[in-house]
């Protein structure tokens, strides 16, 4: 294992309770039991410290870093931008649970004690409001908030549609479970969503509501993490009867390792965009990264419990707090340098944090594309453009006879002969069309899923 370099540590004046880390790591926000949000650079001075009037139950900040989103357990949500200046406070008339923020920070989803699910924009003003039936702990919105999924103590997942509905929210499928919902999380796209339930089960949908796997873990899970492609979900399981626990599952296989932490729960789990990197927290007092390889790259001890962490989305730093109030950053560059992809090719197989809404790939082994997969897919959409063309010419042609035919410009046995011998024109074109776009195009590795 690798000697995991301290950069600094900070002491705050109650525990840690939440972590938020902007995509580059250059912004840390840090909210400790107090109710006070203290955001820092990425070398360790303090930008500016905020009391917001009590403790905290959510927090989240935009890809960028220049908004957070807080949620107080009084129900009030607060949006603030990088100088620590309120944009707008709104009462959600209950105690609130859940905050998601949309990486591009246009949209803001809340959960709260009365069941309530809700989505407001930039301005704070609500677009809509959806009920479950019981509190909501858990919500989560894609990059774009086209898609969002809740998670209810009334032990059901929902899962809400903004994409086909301009923004109308609709809840589109929902699932129960046999236990109370803790954790949702959901892909970038919106294309996968999973969560965790107190009955000690993890469950894997697709935007259309088909549930891949129900898995059961050996305790409650206490919390989770997934990969930007919704490819890889990480769980933190907790402690006691059985040990805790840091367990990795794929979309299509399920369960592919778990690593136990001794007795103690692993309250604080993060995960880079590309899912290579994973990095958790327990209550043991110790922090771990480690590579999807099922590599532990380090183990590092700490002063208390962790209860909050973060990774920077590249996997170069770890930011983790403890309920004494520390917050440490670490360097993990030397740790994770030897993974990173050496080639153009492993380049391209690195999974991009905002991926544009794709057809999901077919659940095949992934490689690299042959060396002559991009001239030839080049040549095929050329292909098809001209076939298209002469396609509407030939198309043009049979209408412009019949018509003549019709007002006797042309003989009736002239107009047939040309009929035939457009009609077998086409024919071959579309035969021409079939053999070089249509079967060649529907080789390809990548269909769609959908």
């Amino acid at each position: 294992m690798v000697d995991v370099k301290e950069v600094w540590k900070h002491k705050l004046a109650g525990g840690v309770q939440a972590l938020a880390l902007s995509i580059d790591g250059q912004v840390i926000v840090a909210a400790d039991a107090g109710g006070t949000l203290h955001v820092f650079h990425q070398d360790g001075t303090l930008a500016w410290s905020r009391p917001l009037g009590g403790p905290l139950a959510a927090l989240d900040i935009s890809s960028a870093g220049d908004l957070v989103a807080a949620g107080l357990r009084s129900g009030t949500v607060i949006l603030l931008d990088r100088t620590g200046r309120t944009l707008w406070t709104r009462e959600s008339g209950c105690a609130l649970h859940g905050i998601s923020l949309s990486r591009n920070g246009k949209y803001l989803m809340t959960g709260t004690a009365d069941g309530g699910i809700h989505l407001l924009n930039i301005r704070g003003e609500p677009i809509w409001e959806r009920k479950a039936r019981g509190p909501v702990p858990a919500v989560a919105v894609s990059s774009s908030a086209n898609f969002a999924a809740a998670g209810s103590e009334d032990g059901s997942i929902y899962f809400l549609d903004n994409y086909s509905t301009n923004m109308g929210g609709k809840i589109t499928w929902s699932l129960p479970t046999r236990g109370k919902v803790r954790e949702v999380v959901i892909s970038s796209d919106g294309f996968y969503t999973a969560a965790s339930t107190s009955d000690s089960n993890v469950h894997f949908l697709d935007k259309l509501g088909k549930l891949y796997w129900s898995n059961r873990v050996d305790n409650t899970p206490a919390s989770m993490a997934m990969s930007s492609s919704g490819d890889l979900v990480a769980v933190g399981i907790e402690g006691g009867a059985h040990p805790g626990a840091v367990s990795l599952f794929h979309r299509n296989e399920g369960l592919l390792w778990r690593y136990h932490t001794g007795d103690a729960t692993v309250g604080a789990l993060d995960m880079t965009a590309n899912g290579a990197f994973l990095a958790a927290g327990s209550q043991n007092g110790e922090i771990y990264l480690f590579h999807r390889e099922q590599k532990l790259l380090w183990k590092r001890p700490v002063d208390g419990w962790v209860d909050a962490l973060a990774l920077s989305s590249d996997g170069n730093y770890t930011v983790a707090g403890t309920r004494k109030g520390n917050v440490y950053l670490f360097d993990n560059r030397a740790a994770v340098g030897e993974f990173r992809p050496k080639t153009r090719d492993e380049l391209e197989l690195e999974v991009s944090l905002f991926r544009p809404m794709r057809t999901a790939p077919a659940a095949a082994p992934e490689g690299p594309a042959p060396a002559a997969a991009r001239p030839e897919g080049a040549s095929r959409t050329a292909m098809e453009i001209v076939v298209a063309i002469c396609l509407l010419v030939v198309l043009g042609l049979l209408a412009t006879v019949y018509i003549l035919m019709v007002m006797g410009t042309i003989g009736q046995v002239m107009g047939v002969a040309l009929l035939i011998f457009l009609l077998v024109v086409m024919v071959i074109l579309i035969g021409v069309f079939y053999r070089f776009v249509l079967s060649r195009g529907g080789q390809s590795k990548n269909r769609s899923f959908y």
